[in-house]
């Protein structure tokens, strides 16, 4: 083929279009590639299933549907209510501290999930009613949520970075504690901007507490956190894979919803297991059929194009880092945070290898952008989750999140420049990156 960007033309054209038209992602991803395959090639098109089969075939993304079971069994089991408590034992006192707690819930959340939906979802049936009830504004209290969620595929153990990690072939391990730090940093950013707002709108404080009743919602509740230590510690500690902490999350889920906190029964697990299997199908062969449409790519090595149009226009790493978030942003007003990662991922890792971007940090970088996507519209995800449990109009959901986005934006610039923030921890756990 004479001219690459013709192929990545037609790819992009057909994808797009057949997406326009409501067809799924992963069926658009398929049939994108086989027409310019058969256009542009004389290769046999059991091309596509033997890379369909190659992109599943790794052992890394068996914890894709098994972190989507354990989240699935946390919800059922009672875990985010025990999490909302045990937060509320430490910003009890403080103005605005219902909402505090409701953000640290979701981040607490968001280490045993992997989810921002299912984030969204847990702390959200349980805190928004609270919330209300208490005088926050409606609004205010939806958009909040529904941001915090987000957290959801930042914080480790997250499902989006287990894909980055496959597809850059880097180690997801790294990617979960590169994330950590980002992750609590954007955690306080909103509990600030909590405390200020509550304090400006005379939201009230929540009920002070007596050492002794503080140290007892702790201790009750604290067994909640059972989860996420044994996951990242698992991880961390070299005892587990980051596949083998996700079956772990499995079986510490089913214990504690059948045995400590009784609230799991045998009558739950068929609509678990079935809710699970539908959002990890969905997700998988979305990524089978992306390897296919990278593998295209790569043949006709589009990435080396590009990268050798970008040293010709002087683009260094600073400035190719502000055109990756300038990018996501746009398309994560339009496509969910799953297909960005598939259809994005192996030419962003590509351009950015070649300008010297440490592949740990930009997955981080790639993944906070898809946080972002999650709370703009049209295709917010948790936007829509936050206004069906509330019952307010998206419109409504959608103006009261914007300072909100307005503060993940602020962290995700100081997180893309200074770099040490998604690599120090890495750095002090597995000696390097």
């Amino acid at each position: 083929m004479e001219n690459p960007i013709v192929l990545i033309s037609s790819l992009m054209v057909i994808l797009f279009v057949l997406m326009f038209f409501g067809v799924p992602i992963a069926i658009a991803l398929g049939i994108s590639t086989t027409i310019n395959l058969i256009i542009f090639t004389d290769m046999d098109l059991l091309f596509i299933g033997q890379n369909v089969y190659a992109a599943l075939d790794s052992y890394a993304l068996l914890a894709v549907p098994f972190f989507i079971l354990a989240s699935n069994i946390m919800a059922q089991a009672g875990i985010a209510r025990r999490l909302l408590v045990f937060s509320e034992a430490l910003t009890a006192g403080i103005t605005g501290g219902l909402g505090m707690a409701g953000v640290l819930s979701c981040a607490i959340f968001a280490a045993i999930s992997g989810s921002s939906v299912a984030t969204v979802v847990s702390i959200g049936t349980i805190v928004l009613p609270g919330m209300v009830k208490e005088g926050y504004d409606k609004k205010f209290a939806t958009a909040l949520i529904s941001c915090a969620g987000s957290l959801g595929i930042l914080i480790p153990p997250s499902i989006l970075m287990i894909i980055f990690g496959v597809l850059a072939d880097v180690s997801i391990g790294k990617l979960f504690a590169a994330g950590m730090l980002p992750g609590i940093i954007l955690t306080i950013f909103l509990m600030i901007y909590v405390h200020l707002i509550s304090r400006k709108r005379k939201y009230p404080k929540s009920p002070d507490l007596t050492l002794k009743q503080r140290f007892n919602k702790i201790v009750q509740n604290g067994s909640a956190l059972i989860v996420p230590i044994m996951i990242l510690g698992g991880i961390y500690g070299g005892v587990v894979t980051p596949t083998e902490a996700a079956v772990l999350a499995i079986f510490i889920g089913l214990a504690m919803g059948f045995f400590l906190y009784k609230e799991l029964k045998i009558s739950h697990l068929p609509e678990i297991f079935l809710h699970s299997a539908e959002m990890s199908s969905m997700i998988l062969l979305i990524l089978a059929f992306a390897y296919s449409f990278a593998f295209l790519l790569s043949f006709f090595r589009v990435p080396d194009l590009l990268t050798q149009i970008m040293f010709d226009a002087g683009i260094n790493a600073w400035m190719f880092l502000l055109l990756i978030n300038v990018i996501l942003f746009f398309a994560g007003d339009f496509m969910d945070p799953a297909s960005i990662m598939l259809i994005f991922t192996p030419l962003i890792v590509s351009l950015g290898s070649a300008l010297g971007i440490n592949l740990i940090h930009l997955g981080i970088v790639v993944v906070m952008n898809l946080e972002i996507g999650l709370i703009t519209p049209p295709v917010g995800f948790n936007l829509y989750v936050g206004s069906s449990l509330s019952g307010l109009s998206l419109y409504e959901v959608m103006k009261a999140a914007v300072p909100i986005m307005i503060i993940i934006g602020i962290a995700l610039i100081l997180i893309t420049y200074i770099p040490w923030i998604s690599l120090i921890v890495p750095k002090l756990i597995f000696g390097s990156v």
